[in-house]
């Protein structure tokens, strides 16, 4: 991507930006169908988010899913070992595909935030407002504003640190709770309207995001290829 779609920090040459979306879900309360599949704007849920964080990616996009997921082609696929560990494993496996420098940055989005692209740029704001922290996360939600770490963005190094405390102390990153590993780093909060970073988890959720992205359509390169 040209760098007038890219952030101040993202345009630096010596950093580079990677971004792990992780595809999980099951969409049980939406009939059993994966989250990655539903259908907005006309276009998928994953095509959706690939396209909206990629103008800021200049390293690697890697999507954490299964071989029953179609991923666009020009983005990586990975899974963790075994299949259903959770997020944090998510994150590490798809981590593990980075081969990040000491300047990089990661998005991490999950596939079920329609909203991930403007989420990001957010992030990426902040973080180049404040060099001195390891990351950016979104502060938002109902009742309560929390924090989404699965919303965020990180500095290679810090997160490669708290996946590190956690094998180290665990053994494992399987079901373990992405909250405490990732809220031990120095993050800056981003506050945004609940409306922004709602997730989809139930039938109005989908409707609700529905009538929002009426005619929206994925713009990334990738996400216009032909998909594997």
């Amino acid at each position: 991507p040209g760098e007038c779609g890219r952030g101040m920090i993202a345009a630096m040459e010596h950093v580079r930006v990677h971004a792990i979306v992780l595809s999980g879900g099951a969409g049980r309360r939406l009939g059993g169908q994966a989250k990655s599949e539903l259908v907005l704007g006309g276009h998928r849920l994953l095509e959706l988010v690939l396209a909206g964080v990629e103008p800021l990616v200049s390293g690697t996009l890697v999507v954490v899913a299964g071989d029953d997921v179609r991923v666009p082609a020009g983005v990586q696929r990975t899974i963790e070992e075994p299949a259903g560990g959770g997020p944090l494993a998510g994150i590490g496996a798809g981590f593990s595909r980075l081969a990040p420098g000491q300047a990089d940055l990661v998005v991490v989005a999950a596939v079920d935030t329609p909203a991930a692209g403007e989420l990001a740029t957010l992030l990426e704001r902040a973080l180049g407002e404040d060099g001195g922290k390891d990351g950016s996360v979104i502060l938002g939600g109902r009742p309560q504003p929390f924090r989404q770490y699965l919303q965020a963005l990180y500095r290679a190094p810090a997160l490669a640190r708290a996946l590190d405390a956690v094998r180290a102390d665990k053994g494992t990153l399987h079901h373990r709770a992405v909250w405490r590993a990732l809220g031990a780093l120095d993050l800056i909060d981003v506050p945004v309207p609940a409306e922004l970073c709602r997730d989809l988890d139930t039938p109005e959720d989908l409707r609700w995001w529905r009538e929002r992205l009426s005619g929206a359509r994925p713009a990334g390169r990738r996400s216009d290829q032909a998909e594997g």
